[in-house]
């Protein structure tokens, strides 16, 4: 038997949203879109208020940083 070749597998981690990954419809995209604008990231505050947005609009969101800190 012949040896096995091995795919190589080349890929780039990509850290950037172009303007067509954002919807007007969506909070979280306003947000991120309007951040970008600005030349600079959302906030972690500002992300827990857009996720709220989006999930009184009926998107699934949630998770640990999502939940308020209980007292």
């Amino acid at each position: 038997m012949g040896k096995k070749k091995k795919n190589k597998v080349e890929f780039e981690i990509v850290d950037k949203f172009d303007d067509e990954d954002l919807f007007d419809d969506c909070p979280i995209c306003r947000a991120m879109k309007l951040a970008k604008e600005e030349g600079r990231k959302p906030t972690l505050a500002e992300l827990k208020e857009v996720f709220k947005k989006a999930k009184e609009q009926g998107a699934i969101v949630g998770g640990e940083w999502f939940e308020e800190e209980k007292k």
